[in-house]
């Protein structure tokens, strides 16, 4: 019975954030287009720089096969909504931080709207909400107020901050060189070290890391922004 009462949250749930998903103006639009099936490998900005290991990909694969009723190796939208709640339990995320999970990859052209989803393709959205779900709150507070109108906007400076900074061989920045390039772009040092607060406990960030952190990195270019001569501002 108490197995039976989860599977029914979990499923009331993944419903409600479905409908959030699908009442967006971005997924609407998309969703008069015919059923599609998403790959891993048709996303080449994520197929190119997503590293997993073994370890991951092997929960991430219990978790979808749990909820492939059919076992053709896909899921449907509610599907994958459903097996993301066997890697990050109801409650953990608010609604605002599972959207961000799914709206920010619309940025790189994947909408879990429009089709069916590889397990590869679930396994960036498993670790993408894994790893919010092990923010700080300020980190998470950023996420809940994210105006992703906004940040399409903003995406192509995203995108070469990353490909100005990504390491092609290991596939990874360097944090020290990212702030580097952080602060030549005119941050003051209250920028900088609120960065550094943000960042202190990794090194290196992967595609992913860099993805969950995205809302930092648009915050301080907001300030730098808004206002290019003052040097005193925090964050």
């Amino acid at each position: 019975m108490e197995r039976q009462r989860i599977a029914e949250q979990r499923r009331s749930q993944a419903v409600h954030i479905y409908s959030k998903l699908r009442s967006t103006r971005a997924t609407a639009i998309r969703a008069t287009q015919p059923m599609s099936i998403s790959k891993f490998e048709d996303f080449d900005f994520l197929a190119k720089y997503c590293i997993f290991s073994q370890e991951n990909l092997a929960e991430y694969k219990r978790a979808f096969e749990a909820v492939d009723s059919d076992q053709d190796g896909y899921l449907d939208c509610l599907q994958v909504l459903m097996a993301l709640k066997e890697i990050v339990p109801p409650h953990v995320l608010s609604d605002a931080e599972e959207l961000y999970v799914y709206r920010i990859l619309e940025i790189v052209d994947y909408y879990v709207t429009d089709g069916l989803t590889d397990l590869r393709l679930f396994a960036v959205m498993a670790s993408l909400a894994q790893k919010i779900a092990a923010l700080d709150s300020f980190m998470r507070s950023l996420i809940d107020h994210m105006d992703f109108k906004a940040l399409e906007l903003k995406m192509y400076k995203a995108k070469q901050l990353f490909l100005c900074n990504i390491d092609e061989e290991s596939k990874i920045i360097n944090v020290g060189q990212l702030l580097v390039e952080l602060k030549a772009g005119g941050i003051s040092q209250e920028h900088e070290e609120a960065a550094q607060l943000q960042l202190r406990h990794i090194k290196k960030l992967d595609i992913l890391d860099f993805l969950t952190y995205l809302p930092l990195f648009v915050l301080i270019h907001n300030s730098v922004i808004s206002n290019p001569l003052d040097d005193s501002r925090t964050i």
